[in-house]
């Protein structure tokens, strides 16, 4: 097996990278203490409903090659994915939009309303430019 790795100029140093049957053979190491243990896991393992959300925007990127980015609203979190393909693998980054704050009703209706905002403002955004689709062997 070659080394699987992470985009040159990541988007988000926060990226897991996945084998072709979507196990975990890498993470960066701000996600090290959350999801290193998952390492050779197969990530729908243990998120089993987020590869409705999540899955095809992989399986996109990888059938076409190239980067494929998509805004996903999961586990009360507002997230941007973008997925990288690569021979051996796919860098999958993710940057933190949005997130619900259920701490009081008040409190709710503020979160809901910065994911409202975030939401139409990436509905209203000019497409992003593709990301860089090469890669470097990790640390």
């Amino acid at each position: 097996m070659t080394a699987v790795a992470a985009p040159r100029a990541p988007t988000t140093d926060l990226y897991v990278v996945l084998d072709d049957h979507d196990r975990i053979v890498s993470v960066s190491p701000r996600l090290r203490d959350d999801l290193g243990h998952w390492l050779g896991h197969v990530l729908w393992d243990h998120v089993p409903a987020a590869k409705e959300i999540c899955g095809p925007c992989f399986d996109e990127a990888r059938a076409s090659g190239q980067p494929v980015e998509t805004v996903v609203l999961y586990s009360g979190r507002v997230r941007r994915l973008t997925a990288i393909p690569a021979a051996d693998g796919l860098a999958v980054h993710g940057e933190r939009l949005a997130e619900l704050d259920v701490t009081s009703l008040g409190t709710l209706m503020q979160s809901l309303a910065r994911i409202e905002a975030v939401l139409a403002d990436r509905a209203s955004a000019q497409p992003d430019s593709p990301a860089r689709a090469s890669l470097r062997a990790l640390p």
